[in-house]
């Protein structure tokens, strides 16, 4: 991070102190009259330019009758930080690319320490929230260079310090350039697992402001770029699978034991009932016997068979399993600048695996190919949807405020230098 404070002051670090002087450094005229009055420390907050503004370097300054030139010994009229190169969160997934609330030296991001004093100073992360995002003074953001995000949820330049802040003007000539949704089926969430390999993931801001107050502007010149990133593409629909097939069996049972006949297993049909084959036990039949005592005698040969029966088993055959669905597009965003933002052709359908030990009638059909994955967003963009199976990614905001608070936008405002929605 690379940010540098310079300060309309300090005044008076020693030398005379005149009224001419309080009038050119803090009317910021050259001529006319100026009292005591005039020079009085306002405190109010909703003060967008006052004479003599409140800091923490200038509560000395009397708010009522008692005031006194001394008073005014290194006191400052506004301050000006300036963002220059590269600013993001490669190196950090909690933090945003550009992080303009208090002061913490621990982390790579470090906020903005307006009056110079560190952590424990009023500007610092052990600063109570009485420092000078809560006073009046006016407190000016030049962002010059490049401030981006590549970790999803977090934007690429945020002021959510947990406290009221007044006199906030960002000037924005560089560029501010929100994450980009990665395309379904393509992305991984922190724990390391898988997203479900189904929608695409939301593209994020550019600025979040998580503040309220008074008088907080952004002004966007001609040549700046404030782009929210886009909505990851759709994965693709999975390709239907084949049609199921039928193998049809054919079986020839026979018979437990001479002469008897057998029946087709549950689930199989007859058809051929119960039939006569080889021979399997021969007797002679000679006499009849009436009373224990043997007449009619005429031997006779007696056979008995092999008895078997014809069963027919309908069996399903699963088609093929259809094609995985394309990877969705990465979308525009710091992330993916000028990488493809296609989605993926799908995979190809599968033969089925089934087996058949008779005849397929039919055989089972092949699955149908995975359609392509939707095109990811452009930079404000959603991602494309290709079916109503999954999910595009949303697109990110440019301005986005989370605590209701509205800051006054201006400045050139077209689609070359804004992209996404403010506010919306």
């Amino acid at each position: 991070m690379s940010v540098s404070v310079t300060k309309a002051g300090p005044y008076y670090s020693s030398g005379p102190i005149s009224f001419s002087s309080l009038r050119s450094n803090f009317a910021e005229r050259s001529s006319g009259m100026i009292s005591a009055l005039d020079l009085r420390r306002n405190t109010n907050v909703a003060e967008e330019n006052p004479v003599v503004p409140d800091s923490t370097e200038n509560e000395q300054i009397s708010t009522g009758s008692n005031l006194r030139l001394s008073q005014f010994r290194n006191s400052v009229k506004r301050y000006t930080a300036t963002q220059s190169g590269t600013d993001d969160n490669s190196s950090n997934a909690n933090e945003p690319g550009f992080r303009m609330g208090r002061f913490n030296s621990s982390l790579v991001m470090t906020g903005i320490d307006w009056s110079g004093g560190g952590n424990s100073g009023r500007d610092g992360v052990s600063g109570g929230f009485t420092g000078n995002h809560t006073k009046n003074i006016q407190k000016k953001i030049l962002i010059t260079g490049t401030c981006g995000s590549v970790q999803t949820g977090q934007a690429a330049a945020q002021l959510a310090i947990g406290a009221i802040v007044h006199n906030i003007r960002i000037e924005v000539t560089g560029s501010v350039l929100g994450f980009g949704g990665r395309g379904g089926g393509n992305w991984f969430n922190p724990a390391g697992t898988s997203n479900g390999d189904q929608d695409g993931e939301n593209g994020f801001h550019a600025f979040q402001f998580s503040n309220v107050g008074n008088n907080c502007k952004v002004f966007i010149s001609s040549g700046a770029r404030v782009w929210a990133g886009g909505g990851g593409g759709e994965r693709g629909r999975t390709g239907a699978n084949g049609a199921n097939g039928t193998c049809l069996t054919t079986v020839t049972l026979q018979g437990p034991s001479c002469g008897v006949c057998p029946s087709c297993p549950s689930g199989s049909s007859t058809i051929r009932s119960c039939y006569d084959t080889a021979p399997c036990e021969t007797y002679n039949y000679c006499c009849r016997f009436f009373l224990g005592i043997p007449i009619d005698c005429n031997c006779v040969g007696i056979s008995r068979y092999v008895k078997k029966i014809d069963c027919q088993t309908l069996a399903t055959m699963p088609g093929g399993l259809g094609g995985r669905g394309g990877k969705g597009g990465n979308a525009r965003g710091y992330n993916n600048q000028s990488g493809s933002t296609s989605g993926e052709p799908g995979l190809s359908g599968q033969n089925s695996t089934a087996t058949c030990s008779g005849t397929p009638a039919p055989a089972p059909g092949r699955g149908k190919d995975g359609g392509r994955g939707g095109n990811g967003g452009n930079y404000g963009e959603n991602g494309q949807e290709v079916t109503s199976e999954y999910v595009a990614g949303a697109q990110g905001k440019a301005i986005n405020s989370t605590d209701g608070g509205r800051y006054n936008v201006s400045g050139t405002i077209n689609s070359n230098t804004v992209k996404g929605l403010i506010y919306g």
